[in-house]
């Protein structure tokens, strides 16, 4: 046994001393350097590795992000220090001077992130030979939990495939836009599989592709095509966005229609027709309204045949609530639209509301009111609070120097609906508007008068509740006001002359500025209709306003009114005294947003 150990113990320090010798030779004749598989290492490394076969390499310590994170940092000692960073899928190294682990794939590095399958899918249309373009792509809903680098694609075996590459320098979920390349070989449902930084994503169902066969001829029914679905600024367009298009299809064969984007909102469809004829397709929406403007729309179909291939649909959106200030007397008969039946009818969603079936796209109003007598300074105070629209009814009677303030705010672009059947009124309103000391005022006449309205193309006259133009309207239980002295800058849309009169008159009864935002009756009585519900009132010469709440409170003409006179009977004249205030309502809207004095 002693024997034995002797010789160990000799074995090792026989082992020690050549250990010795060699290191204190290579130090010697390499100056320090250390070579493996070399006999001469670099002279510039302490550590020179050559691969024997040159089919080995070296491997560093492999950690994760997490055990990385876990060593106790000496930092003037560990500057440099170097790790592979497996969560990364990186080579990492510890600066001092910026007191971090810093990646060499980029500053950022790889980043983290999930993709949500149930959000991510192809765009735009495949077709058989027909190479892909920049509206094929794959939009992918990620979830990043770390910034940095990212490679993503998509690949098919059918002769086209995806790949996109970025940086996400904000975590959270975003969409990312992959592009396609190649031509689809054939007609068939193709399952696109997905890899994220290197690694398989597994979509269930998966991202799938039809492509199409090529091109049928077909003609678009520009002037049917329906656009489906409520457009608001700011939120996404979903399932219910569409645009229904009639089409007449003369060779079958693929379809891909296309629009372009405007403001933030595009639509496509494709898909293939089985059969000729006139037929039916929907086009879905994508995308994000950025401003209530009307959105003209361009279709653009890849028909063959040389048929016309584009045309345009309208999309309007949404336009935000309205803040309107009433001035007049508070009574059932709704004289100045804070009460009665034209204030539901402006309440009413299926007039004005968000539906996909209401007549005006429009989030609704608030009401203020200040009554029929405020104060001078109570009138001035709420028009510097600047409302987008002032309706002004019976018996409001504005002095000069409330008229001033009310002109002041018109000159601001407000918007001012004026109802009045007081000359004192309508003449401080005209002179403190115009500043002009020609105009002049005067009554007509009374009640039951019936007044033709012009034929002229105008929103108020013809616009989205109908077409009044060369109809009448009625005159309440007072009497008309007439404006005379008017120059240059008005649209007359009644004159002073009642059709069922014969007593010469003149002037002009019913108007709208054509600079200003002012619209302007002679009868504070033009709403008139005690019946809440909205229904005609049961006389000739009184309550001409005619809105049935069983018809959701729509504009309707008054179908008996008028007293006999000039050949006319007594109650044989239609008058359109509510379709004319919806008109008036939907224009002011439409001021107000576009041209109004909180217009951006």
């Amino acid at each position: 046994m002693m024997k034995k150990k002797f010789t160990t113990i000799k074995i090792k320090t026989l082992l020690f001393a050549l250990f010795l010798f060699f290191g204190k030779f290579y130090s010697q004749t390499n100056n320090g350097a250390v070579g493996i598989n070399t006999s001469s290492p670099n002279l510039n490394s302490v550590l020179d590795v050559v691969s024997g076969s040159n089919n080995k390499g070296i491997l560093i310590p492999r950690i994760t992000e997490l055990q990385r994170n876990a060593i106790v940092i000496n930092k003037p000692a560990d500057d440099g220090l170097t790790i592979y960073n497996t969560t990364e899928d990186c080579f990492n190294y510890w600066s001092l001077a910026d007191n971090e682990w810093k990646s060499v794939c980029g500053q950022l590095g790889k980043a983290v992130f999930t993709v949500d399958c149930s959000v991510s899918k192809a765009m735009g249309s495949y077709v058989k030979g027909k190479e892909l373009t920049n509206s094929n792509y794959l939009t992918i809903s990620v979830n990043v939990t770390k910034v940095g680098n990212y490679t993503i694609s998509g690949t098919t075996s059918n002769g086209y495939n995806f790949y996109g590459t970025g940086v996400f320098l904000n975590t959270g979920v975003q969409k990312v836009q992959v592009l396609g390349q190649g031509t689809p070989q054939a007609i068939q449902t193709d399952n696109v599989t997905l890899e994220a930084n290197g690694t398989e994503v597994t979509c269930t169902p998966a991202i799938s592709i039809s492509v199409l066969s090529p091109a049928g001829t077909y003609t678009m029914s520009c002037g049917s095509a329906t656009v489906n679905g409520v457009y608001k600024v700011g939120t996404a367009l979903s399932a219910s966005n569409t645009i229904t298009l009639p089409v007449n299809v003369s060779a079958i064969g693929s379809y891909t229609i296309t629009t372009n984007t405007v403001d933030g909102i595009s639509f496509s469809g494709s898909g293939t027709f089985t059969a000729t004829g006139n037929q039916n397709i929907t086009l879905s929406g994508t995308g994000t309204p950025a401003s209530t403007s009307v959105k003209t729309i361009t279709m653009t179909s890849d028909s063959q045949g040389g048929v016309s291939t584009t045309c345009s649909v309208n999309v309007i959106v949404v336009i935000p609530k309205k803040t309107v200030l009433h001035l007049g007397l508070e009574t059932a008969y709704g004289y100045s639209a804070y009460t009665g039946p034209s204030r539901s009818l402006m309440d009413s969603p299926s007039n004005f509301g968000t539906t996909a079936s209401s007549i005006v796209k429009y989030e609704g109003f608030n009401h203020i009111s200040l009554g029929n007598s405020p104060s001078s300074a109570a009138v001035q105070t709420a028009l510097n609070n600047k409302p987008d629209i002032v309706i002004i009814g019976y018996n409001y009677t504005p002095d000069a120097t409330e008229a001033g303030y009310i002109a002041n705010y018109l000159n601001k672009k407000g918007v001012v609906i004026a109802l009045t059947d007081n000359t004192v009124a309508a003449q401080n309103l005209f002179l403190g508007i115009f500043s002009d000391p020609t105009i002049s005022t005067s009554y007509g006449a009374g009640a039951g008068s019936v007044y033709a309205l012009a034929n002229t193309d105008d929103p108020i006259l013809n616009g989205p509740f109908g077409d009044v133009r060369g109809k009448n309207w009625g005159e309440d239980a007072s009497t008309t006001v007439n404006v005379s002295g008017l120059t240059s800058g008005f649209i007359p849309y009644s004159y002073a002359q009642p059709i069922n009169n014969t007593t010469t008159r003149t002037g002009i009864s019913g108007l709208r500025n054509n600079s200003l935002n002012f619209v302007w009756f002679g009868d504070g009585g033009f709403l008139s209709n005690e019946n809440a519900n909205g229904s005609q009132f049961n006389s000739n010469t009184i309550e001409p306003f005619v809105a049935p709440g069983s018809g959701g409170y729509f504009p309707v003409q008054k179908s008996a009114y008028g007293y006999a006179g000039n050949g006319f009977s007594a109650g044989s004249m239609q008058v359109q005294n509510s379709i004319l205030f919806a008109n008036m309502i939907a224009w002011a809207i439409q001021k107000s947003e576009f041209n109004g004095i909180n217009t951006q």
